[in-house]
């Protein structure tokens, strides 16, 4: 009898805390200052993009993580009494014009535009955006409860003064990334999971890439013609984007005065470039076949054409339905760089500088860091769908989260800068990597004195 008590003793606690941790797992709406609290109230406050909408009023969320968000973002609106929603206020060909006519015109679309970086610079240089740097009402350093992509504030920071601004991890979409087919690893007498272990162990190399792409590339029925490859020849742009960065080398970096400038004759970007053409010339890259689109080689990994891809974090998303199992690993490391690097870009946060009292820009500062405050800790359990293995979460995702390994693509806030002008003319180039450098740089040193405004 004691005994029975005791489970249902044990059952009855069990429930009971079943009902108490959803309350505890609810994130807490944050308290406003005074000041902003009276501000906000009657607000209606637009993010404006160009490629979605969601309005707490109308939005049905799908999965459980979107229904804690909802409810957090629900009773946040209730709370101040103000109205809040992301909105498309343009596509992506209109948004550039959208954000400059309508601030110059006094009535801005948005009351914060979501915008390209080289967007944001734009509008910078003819002064329309405000320095949201200067309003205290937010703690751009801070990692509570928004860590804020640090890169952008830095990037965006002139004479001492800051104009964008985002939350950490929106750019982890862009990040690069090597995608590879497990059963054709398999195959090639390879450990499906050996990329996970080597960058693991912090031996993911070029070196060591260099050797399973050529133990990828075979030739199965020995008629002198490869039937799998490492990996396909594009996208040109993105593989050398990967080396660079990989190597800690840039297309273009900033000086301590804020100016930009062409950093592609480095000793690492030309070492980058060269072992690019190394992959080439050791032909673990699949050519480009006769006729086909510009996109073919995301078909040739989906099919299992060839074992790897290199390419931006969000080509994931069309790999759900592939039929092998892949992974997903982080760019290996250069000999030049001591820890892998997260080539980061991001669309960044602005405010317009017409339209708006001081007091109001620090009411829609602090509801967008209330806005984007994650609902809960528990970022990966809403990634795990997306994958085939933990391990793209607990240990690829974790270090593409983590801003000590990002470096900053200052190509973006060059408009016209073209990377295929040296991407693409590696497959058509015998000599040295200096000479594909040299060949563009007069063309770039021009753009990147306009973008400095020189």
């Amino acid at each position: 009898m004691i005994k029975n008590k005791t489970i249902i003793s044990y059952i009855v606690i069990i429930l009971l805390l079943m009902n108490i941790m959803p309350v505890f797992a609810q994130q807490v709406v944050p308290k406003a200052p005074n000041a902003v609290r009276n501000t906000l109230r009657g607000m209606n406050i637009v993010i404006g993009n160009w490629w979605s909408n969601y309005d707490p009023a109308v939005f049905q969320a799908r999965t459980d993580s979107e229904e804690r968000t909802l409810d957090y973002r629900k009773r946040l609106l209730q709370e101040y009494n103000f109205k809040m929603q992301d909105k498309n206020v343009g596509s992506w060909g209109e948004m550039a014009q959208v954000a400059s006519t309508s601030i110059m015109a006094g009535r801005p679309a948005a009351n914060v535009f979501r915008l390209q970086a080289d967007w944001a610079l734009a509008l910078y240089r003819q002064n329309l955006l405000y320095p949201v740097g200067t309003r205290k009402v937010i703690n751009w350093s801070s990692t509570t409860p928004v860590e804020w992509n640090r890169h952008v504030t830095t990037a965006f920071t002139f004479s001492g003064k800051t104009y964008a601004f985002t939350d950490g991890y929106g750019g982890s979409s862009q990040a690069a990334v090597v995608v590879w087919n497990k059963r054709l690893f398999r195959e090639a007498g390879l450990n499906p999971d050996l990329p996970y272990d080597l960058q693991k162990a912090g031996t993911w190399t070029w070196d060591k890439f260099l050797e399973i792409a050529k133990k990828l590339t075979r030739d199965i029925n020995n008629d002198g013609i490869m039937d799998t490859y490492a990996m396909p020849s594009d996208l040109s742009t993105e593989i050398l984007d990967a080396l660079i960065s990989s190597n800690g080398a840039n297309y273009v970096m900033r000086d301590k005065n804020g100016m930009l400038y062409n950093s592609s004759n480095t000793p690492e970007f030309l070492e980058a470039v060269r072992f690019y053409m190394r992959l080439r010339d050791e032909g673990v890259m699949k050519p480009k076949p006769e006729g086909v689109a510009w996109n073919w080689h995301i078909p040739e990994f989906q099919d299992s054409k060839v074992a790897m891809r290199i390419d931006q974090q969000y080509i994931t998303g069309d790999m759900r339905v592939m039929r092998d199992d892949w992974g997903m690993v982080v760019p290996p490391k250069g000999p030049r760089s001591k820890n892998y690097v997260i080539f980061n870009s991001e669309n960044v946060m602005v405010i317009p500088a017409r339209g708006y009292t001081d007091a109001q820009v620090d009411a829609i500062l602090w509801a967008v860091q209330s806005w984007v405050t994650p609902a809960d800790s528990d970022w990966r359990s809403g990634m795990y769908p997306n994958f085939r293995d933990r391990r793209a979460v607990d240990e690829t995702m974790v270090l593409i989260r983590d801003q000590k390994l990002w470096q900053w693509k200052y190509h973006l806030h060059v408009p016209g800068l073209n990377r295929g002008g040296i991407a693409w003319e590696i497959w058509h180039h015998d000599g040295e990597p200096a000479q594909l450098v040299e060949a563009v740089s007069n063309n770039w040193n021009a753009l990147i004195a306009d973008a400095n405004g020189l």
